[in-house]
């Protein structure tokens, strides 16, 4: 009896979709869990040849991934899967289409945490980090209030500060609130806003959570002292997992993402806990693949996350302002947007527009940058756009053999590279104008460069253009800034603001 067979992993929104429309037409399915069976994501590229999920085959023949299929369904109910899947016999015969019997791959287990990420609190129970931050965001005080002409965002007086402790911990006294105050300031749940004074119980000093001490570092919701894993790309897997849940949980069955939502998610937090252990994280130390898998990784996760903490941005000054002023602290250093892709992961270039590269020759992070700059990231980088390329992962022992499939993948779509052999004209996604000396020398070398990642007919086209000795003309397309958001906040710049001259209202 034929089938239709879904390679998928447990928290994909797009494999949730999918999925969701065999369902509506009553069409079942077989499901290979490539979050199971990560061993069967070698069987999905044979067969596939593409590193997204899903990929839904009929029988043996494979249909596509997400928007594949569900242009395909469009066509297909019940009584025609009957006829024409169902009644096949011996479907599908490719043994790499079967579901593993054995049990589930167990996932590389997160090292455990110390002792000393417990603090013990007044009534005697001990409590984690992360147990203690959400308890003091919940019951701490958060106003803007003024000194001297400055206004300081987020802060509580040191007489609110012990008046709430008092509350949250029902302790006896005011000196009792303080010992506790400054105990939270030592293992640096909370600081003076200057890192001038110990906690007291006054109104003159002015203090802030940690959680909101460096907003536009988004891994700073504690500062990490507890132990930090060695395998960086097994850590980063795990928050992929952690974020890839909330995703789930917040997209609808039409694949939009709810980022309001998300950010009161029961895991948010401890996914913005979580995500502190990066800080340190040796990215300076790696070597060059690992490097380049994990920050393009790292990149198409952090947008995920600053989408739902800071907003997104619109407008071409909004975009510029998001891109070069949100990041993460990594193993010390702050790298925004900017700083990893056009800093490290193309090899300390200019971004689009700017007169310089992010790193001076005096910066220290330069050394981080890429020596060898492989200008196929372009396809496996997603800023959150509709025309970006879909996110994947990526793998230090297989990245180059990945990027040609992510490359491959891109130019398939005619809205990326679109061939009128009539009348000799190239069309290209605008990411190849933005960054196009990271491809060719010239626009008009672009088509010998273009044409190594095509396949097919779409390649054949190509290569008789050029065979031909006729002049090329390259156009870009416009880029959809679009995002698959069913509902989210808008960023500012103001949101990233720490404190700024004037008084508060």
């Amino acid at each position: 009896m034929g089938r239709v067979t879904i390679f998928a992993l447990n928290e994909c929104p797009h494999c949730k979709r999918t999925k969701a429309a065999l369902t509506a037409r009553g069409i079942p399915y077989t499901e290979i869990s490539l979050s199971d069976y990560p061993q069967k994501r070698s069987d999905m590229l044979a067969l596939a040849d593409r590193l997204t999920v899903p990929q839904v085959f009929f029988n043996d023949e494979h249909i596509g991934g997400a928007d594949d299929t569900l242009a395909v369904l469009e066509q297909w109910d019940k009584e025609r899967y009957e006829k024409e899947i169902a009644s096949v016999e011996n479907a599908p015969s490719d043994v790499r289409l079967e579901v593993p019997t054995t049990p589930p791959v167990q996932a590389k287990p997160e090292p455990p945490r110390s002792e000393d990420d417990l603090i013990l609190l007044p009534n005697g129970e001990e409590k984690s980090v992360l147990g203690v931050t959400q308890l003091l965001v919940k019951g701490m005080p958060r106003s803007n209030l003024s000194y001297r002409l400055k206004v300081y965002m987020n802060v509580f007086t040191g007489e609110e500060g012990v008046d709430a402790l008092i509350k949250m911990f029902q302790l006896q006294s005011r000196e009792e609130a303080i010992i506790f105050g400054q105990l939270f300031q030592e293992r640096k749940l909370l600081n003076h806003v200057a890192d001038d004074h110990k906690f007291q119980d006054t109104s003159k000093f002015y203090y802030r959570l940690q959680a909101f001490q460096e907003p536009k570092v988004l891994n700073t919701y504690r500062i990490w002292t507890d132990r930090v894993d060695p395998d960086s790309m097994a850590l980063l897997a795990r928050l992929k997992k952690l974020m890839g849940k909330i995703e789930s949980d917040c997209t609808n069955d039409e694949g939009y993402l709810d980022y309001v939502a998300a950010k009161e998610h029961p895991k948010y937090d401890i996914f913005e806990e979580a995500v502190c252990e990066l800080q340190g994280v040796n990215f300076k130390d790696m070597a060059e693949d690992e490097k380049l898998a994990f920050g393009i990784n790292l990149y198409n996760l952090v947008i995920k996350h600053a989408f739902m903490k800071v907003g997104i941005p619109s407008g071409a000054f909004g975009r510029a302002s998001f891109f070069t002023s949100v990041g993460y602290n990594i193993g010390g250093d702050f790298l925004s947007f900017s700083d990893l892709e056009n800093g490290v992961l193309r090899g300390n270039k200019k971004a689009p527009g700017q007169l310089s590269p992010p790193f001076s020759s005096s910066d220290h992070r330069s050394n981080l940058a890429l020596s060898d700059v492989d200008a196929r990231i372009h396809f496996a980088l997603n800023c959150g756009a509709k025309s970006c390329p879909p996110v994947k992962k990526f793998t230090s022992q297989a990245i180059k053999e990945e990027l040609r499939i992510v490359a491959q993948a891109f130019c398939e779509q005619d809205d990326n590279v679109g061939i009128d052999e009539a009348n000799s004209v190239l069309s290209l996604s605008k990411i190849m104008s933005w960054y196009r000396s990271d491809f060719a020398a010239s626009t008009s070398d672009l088509p010998e460069i273009i044409v190594t990642f095509l396949r097919g007919e779409k390649k054949e086209k190509l290569e008789r253009m050029i065979d031909s000795g006729k002049a090329i003309k390259v156009t870009f397309n416009d880029y959809d800034w679009g995002t698959n958001a069913s509902k989210s906040e808008d960023f500012s710049r103001e949101k990233l603001v720490l404190e700024k001259f004037g008084l508060a209202l």
